[in-house]
């Protein structure tokens, strides 16, 4: 199996995209709670893809897969909630380097259920991306932020991971037989829908005019962020997309510099480092298939 640069670059710009979603949560956190900001994250995303497959014709997410839907949506609330808890209570560069992790188990999984073949390089990469976390980690004074229980915010971000990983191979398994837009639309609506009886416990805040642009906007980026994050997923192998969601660490640090004056240290640039090291090095260790008589249809 060859790489697909234009999975590569969408990919990309579904991570980009996610990473600016993240830092509109931080913000977020401060108003709302953690179940609201799912709720609103999700639901949000929901109208904005309406609008981009009534404009673009694209299908429907249809009945039969509800189902799938069900169980995608279910992940995604616990993945959501668990990281967006994280990401509201911990700086964005130590946050999303936590879930650098999900790849270790992505791989695995991906082994098991997709027969991906693991080169020598890819186990490579995979520890320099784990030994790049873990310069961040445990390279400097980490601080928690708004008043966050430590053990609750720490497990929230270790935790997340996990349960990404196991979310994403499932999305790679729909992505087969169903387009980006449907799925997007159809894991929204339902973890929106099982946040909400969550998000009526909390006090429902006032309509402030940073919250008027920050709801649509995280709605609106959580929405095309899985776009292009699915579109990459369906052209490249489950093992190599997790190791490219690597990057994230370097626009997380540069997003809490810019917005919340978290200035990284220099762990943070040496792990950024074997991060994008690991990244190239797992586009170079996918085996490029050898020549067969009769090779099934894509």
């Amino acid at each position: 199996m060859t790489v697909d640069p234009k999975g590569f670059v969408l990919g990309a710009m579904g991570v980009v995209l996610m990473c600016c979603m993240d830092a509109v949560v931080r913000a977020l956190g401060a108003e709302l709670t953690t179940f609201q900001i799912v709720f609103v994250r999700m639901y949000g995303a929901a109208l904005w893809l309406c609008i981009w497959i009534a404009f673009t014709r694209a299908d429907w997410p249809k009945l039969a897969r509800f189902r799938r839907h069900l169980l995608r949506g279910a992940m995604l609330l616990v993945v959501a909630t668990l990281f967006f808890y994280a990401a509201s209570h911990l700086p964005l560069a130590i946050c999303t380097a936590l879930a650098m992790t999900a790849p270790v188990y992505v791989t695995v999984l991906a082994a098991l259920f997709f027969k991906e073949p693991i080169a020598p390089r890819g186990v490579i990469a995979l520890a320099l991306g784990l030994f790049g976390s873990a310069a961040i980690v445990f390279g400097g004074k980490v601080v928690v932020l708004n008043g966050a229980n430590d053990l609750l915010a720490w497990s929230s971000a270790v935790l997340a991971p996990v349960v990404y990983a196991s979310t994403l191979v499932v999305m790679k398994h729909h992505s087969k037989d169903e387009g980006a837009a449907a799925m997007s639309l159809g894991q929204s609506m339902v973890a929106g829908t099982l946040a909400l009886p969550l998000a009526l416990f909390g006090a429902i805040p006032e309509l402030t005019p940073a919250l008027s642009w920050q709801v649509p906007l995280v709605g609106f980026l959580g929405a095309m962020g899985y776009l292009f994050f699915i579109n990459g997923l369906q052209r490249l192998p489950v093992s190599v997309f997790a190791v490219l969601d690597y990057t994230a660490l370097i626009w997380a640090s540069l997003l809490g510099f810019i917005f919340y004056s978290e200035l990284p240290g220099a762990q943070v640039w040496v792990g950024g480092a074997l991060i994008i090291t690991a990244c190239v090095l797992t586009a170079q260790s996918v085996p490029k298939p050898a020549p067969a008589t009769a090779a099934p249809p894509p």
